[in-house]
């Protein structure tokens, strides 16, 4: 790909890999200005890992009330091991609520904290 600058007499070659090359006189600034951040900045993600972590607080206060205490803490596992990729699933995190839910049972207590984490993780999946 080349690309032209009226005032440069030559012009600007990005090659492939993102790196510029100048091949003729340049004019102007030539500073290149690269903006990345880790995932852990997107407040999405921060949001639903706070819904996570505020649910894996209250399993241990309200283990009594669900369906199995066991598949919670697999699914909250999961769940969590999911949200520290660098791009989420989003399918294997709508089934791992599905499994959340149904392990939940009908502890009230539990089921809207997993309803605020389903949908912070959707706001994320967008």
């Amino acid at each position: 790909m080349r690309f032209g600058r009226a005032n440069a007499g030559g012009g600007t070659n990005v090659t492939g890999s993102g790196n510029q090359v100048n091949t003729g006189r340049v004019g102007g600034d030539m500073r290149q200005v690269h903006v990345s951040g880790t995932a852990a900045d997107d407040p999405r993600l921060l949001a639903a890992q706070t819904r996570l972590a505020e649910l894996v607080a209250a399993l241990d206060t309200y283990a009594d009330e669900v369906h199995s205490i066991d598949s919670c803490r697999q699914a909250v596992a999961r769940i969590d091991e999911e949200l520290r990729e660098p791009t989420p699933d989003g399918r294997r995190l709508t089934e791992t609520l599905e499994m959340l839910s149904l392990a939940l049972g009908s502890a009230t207590s539990l089921t809207a904290l997993a309803g605020s984490l389903r949908s912070a993780i959707e706001a994320l999946l967008g």
